[in-house]
This record gives C-alpha cells, structure tokens and sequence, in this order.
C-alpha cells in the first residue's frame, strides 16, 4: 500500500503527545510508555535497524514522501526493518524519550497513526487516574488496572486505526462530499490510484469485512455523539463545515471530529463493498429517531438554512424596510444607531424604492415569500429559511394613496401566495399578512411629515446658494403653501414643488445631511420628555427591528391549508 500515510503524516511519540493535548489529553512521554506496558496504546510500527528479507516489501509508485518520518518508513519497508510491536511482548527496554547521548541524529523507531488518538478518549479515567512518582531525576507514572475489557476494547481500537490508515488515502480526501481535499500530492496523480483501489483486495489483505467497517464507524460516531460538547445544532454546524476549519476546534470538540472522520472512511469503505455486493446497504434511519448515522460527516437531514434558523443564525434579514426616498435611506441606519442597534443586515436590509410607482410585487416575491423545506406533519410546512417581513414605509401616493394602498398591498399578499403555490403550499391569509406590513406618512412626503417649514427652510437655505432670490419668509411661506395644499386633498405634493423653477435644484442628500442633526435633537428630546411627539420614522425603525429581534429567536412553521 504504497500511498499510506501520504494524506495525515505518521506520528512521532512527540508528536501524539502534542495532538493529544489539543484534544485536551494531558500526556506525557512516561505515560505514552505505560500506556504501551499496559498494552492500551501500542505503537502503530516499530523500525529496528535489523533487516528481515521475508518481511520486505517493495514501496510501489506514489506520491513522494513529505517528511523525514514517511521517508524512514518507506526505506524500512522496503528493507524489511518494519515490526509489529503489538505481536511482541512487551520489550522493557525500548526508549520513548530522547537519548541526548546518541546526538542530535537519534530516534526511538516509533511511530504512531492519527487515528491511535481515538482510544485517548476512551481510556480518559484511567489517564485521570495515574501517579506520578520521581526517582531522582526520573519521572514514572503508573496507571489503575485496566482490567481485560479495557484492554480488549483498546484491541477494537487498534484495528479501526489500522484499518483507517490503510484507506485514509483513498476515501479521506472525499470526506466533504463538495471538494477533494488532497495533501502532497494532485489530483492528476491520485486520480489512477483512486480508480485503480480494489476495496475487495484491501478488505482480504487487511481480513477486514464491510461488517466490521460499519459496526466500528457506529460505535466511533457513537462516542463522537457522546463527547462533543457542541451536540446538536451546533454539531450539525461545525459537520458542515471546510475541513481546513476542523483544525479550528479544540478539546472534546475536536477529539469528536476526528472519530467522524475516521468513521466516514470506514463507511465508505463499506458503500464501496456493499456496491460490489459483499454486504447489505447501510440503513436509512428514521429522521425522529436516534441512530449513530446520523452523526456522519456526509449526511444532510436538513438545508444550510435550516441549520442556521435553528440556531437563531441566517443570512438572509428578518426585516427588508423598503422607504421610498433618499433622505429616508440616509437617515434609517443612524436612527437605528441612536436606538442602541447594531448594524446588522441579517437582521433589518434597508431597500431604496427611488418612488412609489414602482411594483413591489416582485420585490415582495424574492424577499418576503416563504421558501418550503416539506411537509414533516399534516398541519405544518416546514421552511428552508426563517421568514421575512416586507415593511414599506412610503409617501401616501401612486399606488399608495388612501383610495389605493389597501389594494396594493393585496396584490403583494397575492404574488406571495403565488409563489408558495409554486411550491405546492398553502398557507392561512392570516399568517400571510404577517409578511407584509405598509406604513404612509401622515403627510403628503416624508419631509413634510418630520420637520416644520422652519426647518426645512433653514435646511435648504444652507445647501442652495440662491434660493431663487427667495427670503426665508419668502421660503417658509412656499413651503406653508405646499402643506397647505396636501391638506386639501391635492395629490403629488411633494416637497420638490417648491424649487421645480429654481435654476438647479437642490441635492436630495445634503438636505438629508443638513435635516439629521434636527432629526436627531427631537430623539433626544423623546429621551428626555416621555411626552415629546415620537417621529413616524422612528418608530418605523423600532418596529423594523423589533420584528427582526423577535423573529430570530422563533422556530417559524407555516400552517398548511390544503
């Protein structure tokens, strides 16, 4: 098997000591050799200096070996120096630690397999347990009894880390069912040697059945299940997860990723027999039921989205707040500042309509039209996403003048509807109307219905150069005038009207610029007189996001009508 430990290095008893105590196991060198003595944790191969011919074995074609550790392996199997120490008794004799007087060049022989930290795990009281004594300068450790199940169950875990190393080569890289993920070598090169792989060859030559593989991947998912501080959710997370991100984890959580790991090699080892029909076909276990299997790396009960939900966590907002100008896109996210939010646009998405001619049907069917996962019960529909609420806050024209709005908002209600039959759902009008919510100044635009003329005259005085040859009397009085008008039912008052014959108008957003600090003084009056007038606009907001809030923290189902 010339590709073994190409894709995880072999590991020096150093270097174990080192992966053990990111996995959160205190060991040291004295413990790795009374773990040996107790017949636990045996190295995986001894290289001695004395040759066999009959144990010799040619290396084959592979990749080149990366590391001074697989290079001594390979040069040792091919001269038959390789020894199984778990064949031997124990050799009292043998050094774990480093013999300074050898030199520099020295080594114990000793290597270990990645997948020998799985046992760590399950000896975890017996580490916890041990005495340390000293010797002058020498330290010894001496563990409990094990006691022969133990020390048979550590047998059941020294064939798993055989088996494992044996075919990490050809299955690890496969482990994230979306990307090969390939070490020291490419995909040019292990492409022949995954199409060359007999896993009926490998299974006689390692006397490992497609039985066994299953019946050990089960247990390590198992004891994953059982030590992952992470569980459920989180677990189901973290599984998705790149593989280079598994290196991120720590502890228990860590130690659980690599039992996964190391139990989708062996599954899909066991797929591979079970095609060439050496075994049954795993079972599908039942989604309401617990099953090791549903712990593997590959399997997918729910979407990205639905994982995410149910933990409170998506990307996509809870809120879009549609407003139809620029000044109130400029003033939205520093009036949710001032109330103490974050910005968040998983939360609240401000969306500019630039008007309210525009159709916000289609808008509504992309954000705010449920996404439908299935039907796990006859009454709910499960979804893929956490709902969205499509608030609109707008200048009462067009489509949302008093004689029009209701209708309007029907006709968004409707292409939503639209787009959960498209699914094949139904849902009650009462739970569709969550989905859309309408607010229209109570003036005739949005400046008119925040600031006195006063204020807008000042405001517009700062940013035009000429004003037309206005006054501010002059000015205040105009802007009376346009108010004046939308009171008396005149439609398409805007405040634009009063520079239509000016010779340039004024920027949109340096008004917004120069009305914030304004905005802005009557919150701070609202903090300081529970009686001062709330702007519409701020409680829009504080709307917006405390639907936002409230969503994130609910399971949503949506009820099904058929």
């Amino acid at each position: 098997m010339p590709w073994v430990f190409t894709q995880r290095p072999p590991l020096s008893p150093e270097k174990f000591i080192s992966e053990a105590r990111r996995r959160g196991f205190d060991l040291n060198i004295q413990t790795v050799r009374e773990l040996y003595r107790r017949r636990l944790l045996i190295p995986f191969v001894w290289v001695q200096n004395e040759p066999d011919p009959s144990l010799a074995v040619p290396n084959g074609d592979g990749p080149r070996p990366n590391g001074t550790l697989l290079t001594e392996l390979r040069l040792a199997r091919e001269a038959g120096r390789l020894r199984d120490l778990a064949a031997m008794p124990f050799r009292p004799h043998l050094s774990f630690a480093r013999q300074t007087r050898f030199g520099r060049r020295w080594w114990d022989g000793l290597i270990y397999s990645w997948h020998q930290l799985h046992l760590l795990s399950t000896i975890a009281w017996l580490l916890e347990g041990r005495r340390e004594t000293w010797r002058g300068s020498k330290r010894r450790v001496q563990l409990p009894d094990p006691g022969p199940y133990l020390i048979e169950e550590a047998a059941d875990f020294r064939r798993i880390a055989i088996a494992a190393t044996a075919l990490e080569a050809r299955y690890g890289p496969t482990l994230d069912p979306d990307f090969v993920h390939l070490s020291n070598t490419t995909f040019k090169q292990w492409s022949p040697y995954r199409a060359s792989f007999d896993p009926v060859a490998v299974s006689d030559t390692l006397g490992y059945s497609a039985e066994q593989a299953a019946e050990d991947a089960e247990s390590l998912l198992s004891s994953a299940a059982r030590i992952d501080p992470l569980g459920g959710s989180w677990g189901e997370l973290a599984r998705r997860a790149p593989r280079k991100a598994w290196e991120q984890l720590k502890g228990p959580a860590l130690a659980a990723m690599d039992m996964r790991q190391t139990a989708e090699i062996l599954l899909l080892f066991h797929e591979d027999l079970a095609d060439r029909g050496l075994a049954k076909q795993l079972p599908e276990p039942s989604p309401t039921s617990a099953h090791p299997l549903h712990e593997r790396l590959s399997r997918r009960d729910s979407s990205l989205d639905e994982d995410l939900m149910s933990l409170g966590l998506s990307p996509h907002p809870r809120v879009v707040l549609a407003v139809e100008g620029e000044s109130e896109q400029r003033h939205v996210p520093r009036i949710a500042a001032e109330l103490g939010y974050r910005v968040a646009p998983e939360l609240v998405r401000v969306l500019h309509l630039g008007g309210t001619t525009k159709d916000l049907q289609k808008v509504a069917a992309l954000a705010a039209a449920p996404l439908i996962a299935g039907r796990k019960t006859d009454h709910h529909w499960d979804l893929l996403k956490p709902p969205t609420c499509l608030m609109v806050a707008v200048d009462p024209e067009g489509k949302f003048a008093a004689d029009k709005w209701e209708r309007t908002r029907d006709g968004i209600l409707e292409e939503i509807r639209q787009v959960l039959l498209a699914q094949g759902a139904k849902t009650t009008d009462e739970e569709l109307s969550m989905l859309v919510d309408i607010h229209r100044w109570s003036a005739s635009c949005y400046e008119f219905a925040h600031f006195t003329d006063e204020e807008l005259a000042d405001a517009i005085m700062a940013i035009h150069d000429t004003v037309n040859g206005l006054s501010r009397v002059d000015l205040v009085g105009a802007l009376a005038a346009l108010r004046a008008r939308a009171r008396t039912g005149h439609r398409n008052v805007d405040i634009k009207n009063v520079w239509w014959d000016w010779n340039y108008e004024p920027s949109k957003v340096a008004l917004a610029e120069q009305l914030w600090p304004v905005l802005k003084q009557k919150i701070d009056r609202c903090r300081e007189d529970d009686g001062a007038p709330i702007p519409e606009i701020v409680r829009v907001v504080e709307k917006a996001y405390r639907t936002a809030l409230h969503w994130r923290d609910v399971s949503f189902v949506l009820t099904a009508v058929d």
